[in-house]
């Protein structure tokens, strides 16, 4: 079905492909039974309670659910990966599930989170407590036991936490969703064309993510400064 509708709009008979819906409904069903994820409802208290938190556990969980990002990729971030004006985090494909680079557009919110990590390491954005490295898979899992939410919910259960909000409530086309969640294409060519060709719509869908996701204080909202 995929493939019969990718060709449908390559002709512009159709305008999107809604065999991904199905795909993505059947795979969140799938992955439901491997782990638990947080109702989407309960992510603006859950990043409110981590915003009182200190430590850069605290930050880097904060920022893995603002970008919707996988576990590998957050705590591997360098401050090279960003963008001169700080807006936009591309991901290596080193770092990346289905191997090729991926662009990060970032909230005010996300920025936010960077504003107050800058500083600790000249290379590691989320740098570990015992050296210039990146933390461990560990150190998020912890956060979540700290905040007593470790038996409700994985950390990619938070991931997941997005796509269902973003699916259930309509907020972008299946295609913009599935880019912004890096989910592989399988036309290698066609997915580089839906990148660049959904940038703003990624931006945006993001953006929304990060206001149900609950206001900054003014506190938080801290300019951001290259390196």
């Amino acid at each position: 079905m995929e493939v019969a509708y990718d060709w449908a709009i390559v002709r512009k008979l159709a305008k999107e492909n809604p065999a991904r819906v199905i795909a993505t409904q059947l795979r969140q069903a799938r992955d439901a039974d491997h782990f638990k994820a947080l109702p989407y409802a309960e992510v603006a208290e859950l990043v409110n309670t981590l915003r009182r938190q200190t430590g850069t556990a605290a930050r880097a969980l904060e920022f893995l659910i603002l970008t919707a990002a996988r576990t590998g990729e957050v705590l591997g971030m360098t401050w090279d990966e960003l963008s001169p004006a700080g807006d936009v985090w591309t991901v290596p494909g080193d770092r990346m599930k289905a191997g090729e680079p991926h662009v990060v557009y970032l909230s005010d919110a996300a920025r936010a989170v960077l504003a107050r990590v800058r500083g600790l390491s000249d290379r590691y954005v989320f740098r570990s407590p015992t050296g210039d490295k990146p933390m461990s898979d560990m150190a998020l899992l912890m956060q979540l036991d700290r905040m007593g939410v470790r038996n409700r919910t994985t950390v990619h259960g938070l991931r997941a936490a997005f796509s269902t909000w973003a699916y259930e409530g309509d907020k972008a086309r299946a295609d913009v969703i599935e880019a912004t969640l890096a989910h592989r294409e399988g036309d290698r060519v066609k997915a580089g064309y839906s990148r660049a060709r959904f940038a703003e719509d990624r931006k945006r869908l993001l953006a929304e993510w990060a206001r149900f996701a609950g206001p900054l204080a003014k506190a938080d909202v801290i300019a951001f400064k290259a390196a």
